[in-house]
């Protein structure tokens, strides 16, 4: 007797509850179903989003199906035990389309929402956020929002085998897009909390025809300069409040055809960004590939960012990017190629007054047949390292290599060039170092035409080398040239070169 009255306080104490499975068809359901079953489905996303969900439970869609408006799901899983979203049946992805409608309580337009909320895990599904007849003011939107707001921290989101399509919209701010994680706060101060997210996984997405940009995330808790410490005066007089998210990983993933910029990481300790393939970022509007801002220890691995378009007048079409308020990022193991404007930038704003980025390091990358130029160093950026890459040109560099120049009245400094293997088919300009100061370009190798302009470069003799050199790029190109961009293939190209 004993026995059981203690099971019956621990399952009171504990919350024993049985898992539950919800299930959606937008054909045969009806909302006056259980919905907890194929056979017994609910219909609309109306009746889902009257849920309270709890550790454990599921949504699943039917597949083929498609469901216009906004799925708002209730409720919180726990640790080890999200709340699961998914697909069931045979058939194409499941569908849901916000169509650029908006709650009136809603942060901005999006096909799924979550505020204050934590442990889910959503996959198998694609989600749509197409504004009909994309008017000259469109909806701000996005495809997916995690938003949260002076909660301390939110922990565990997991995207997988999703595919974010079709969202258009505005181009004028950086707030519209495919997956938005953005931390707000209270207008009134006193009730402001430091807020952030710890666990963002992003494996096997699609991002598609997204404006403006396909992953991002943002942060009000975001000041600080380069010294000072969490509670101190920065340099423009105001408090460092940088309170970082924690444990960003994405990874084999495809950002195609991406208004502005595809993948931007803000205000993170530690974002792992690798095995991506990037094509045709910035179609519409100045951007790169991907990128960190304001983050410290960033890692960029074995990601393939292609045919980033340049649009007259923009400011930015590159392959990689170390930006601004960064501190020891790392570019390792990718390869950039056909980009518009350039395969790399690292830079930093000189007029913003505490804006810094220092201790960028790039190696081991491949730079292959860029536009423009190759690397371009802008503002104020102290320490950055280019080592042991691979820069392969041919005519459509135009201009320079190496393009040192000021970004807001501020030159780089300290920048070390050394190792690289130059295979050089184009320009005859390797640098401008226009004021910039304190800078080192040495044990570098160089394999055809000669720069004109820098003649400092040693020089391989060796025949078989050159021989053996000519045949691995050529392997390279053929595969920067393929049809099927799917998958990065940076991996494979890298150890052409390298040989693991």
């Amino acid at each position: 007797m004993k026995d059981i009255l203690l099971l019956v306080l621990l399952c009171i104490t504990t919350v024993c509850h049985a898992q539950t499975n919800y299930y959606l068809d937008n054909t045969d359901g009806d909302d006056n179903n259980l919905g907890t079953s194929e056979i017994a489905a609910f219909r609309s996303l109306k009746k889902i989003n009257k849920q309270l969900l709890t550790a454990g439970d599921s949504i699943f869609f039917k597949r083929g199906n498609t469901w216009i408006g906004t799925l708002k799901p209730k409720g919180n899983g726990i640790l080890g035990k999200r709340i699961f979203i998914g697909a069931y049946g045979e058939g194409s992805l499941p569908i849901i389309d916000a169509e650029g409608k908006k709650g009136d309580d809603d942060f901005l337009s999006a096909g799924i929402i979550f505020f204050n909320q934590e442990y889910w895990e959503i996959r198998d599904l694609e989600v749509r956020n197409f504004e009909k007849e994309n008017p000259i003011k469109p909806t701000k939107k996005a495809g997916i929002l995690i938003l949260a707001k002076d909660i301390g921290t939110l922990h565990d989101f997991k995207l997988e085998n999703l595919k974010i399509s079709n969202v258009n919209g505005s181009l004028k701010t950086r707030t519209n897009g495919g997956v938005f994680f953005n931390v707000i706060a209270d207008k009134v101060s006193e009730k402001r909390i430091p807020t952030n997210f710890d666990g963002i996984y992003i494996n096997n997405c699609h991002f598609v025809d997204v404006d403006r940009g396909g992953f991002i995330n943002q942060s009000f808790w975001k000041k600080r300069d380069i010294d000072s410490e969490y509670g101190e005066l920065c340099a423009d007089g105001k408090t460092h409040n940088w309170f970082p998210s924690y444990n960003i990983v994405i990874e084999n993933s495809k950002f195609e055809n991406i208004g502005g910029n595809g993948l931007v990481t803000r205000v993170a300790e530690s974002p792992l960004v690798q095995y991506n393939l990037f094509v045709k970022c910035g179609s519409k509007t100045t951007g790169n590939a991907s990128y960190p801002y304001n983050c410290d220890n960033a890692l960029w691995q074995y990601n393939e960012a292609c045919y980033t378009v340049y649009n007259e007048g923009d400011a930015d079409a590159s392959g990689f990017d170390s930006d601004y308020m960064c501190k020891n990022t790392i570019i390792q193991y990718n390869y950039s190629h056909h980009n518009g404007w350039g395969g790399l930038l690292v830079c930093s704003w000189g007029k913003v007054k505490n804006s810094f980025n220092d201790g960028t390091i790039v190696r081991h990358n491949i730079f292959q047949d860029e536009k423009h130029h190759m690397i371009r160093f802008s503002g104020n950026i102290t320490n950055t390292e280019i080592s042991n890459n691979l820069f392969v040109t041919d005519t459509e560099i135009d201009d320079v290599m190496m393009w040192y120049k000021q970004w807001g009245y501020v030159w780089p400094d300290k920048t070390a060039i050394k190792g690289n293997i130059f295979y050089n088919q184009g320009t005859a300009n390797f640098l401008k170092l226009g004021k910039t100061s304190n800078n080192s370009i040495t044990g570098n190798i160089l394999y055809g035409s000669k720069f004109l302009d820098f003649k400092k470069l040693e020089f391989v003799h060796n025949k078989k080398d050159n021989k053996n050199m000519k045949s691995n790029i050529n392997q390279i190109k053929k595969i920067g040239a393929r049809n099927n961009l799917s998958v990065s293939k940076a991996e494979k190209v890298i150890n052409i070169i390298w040989d693991n």
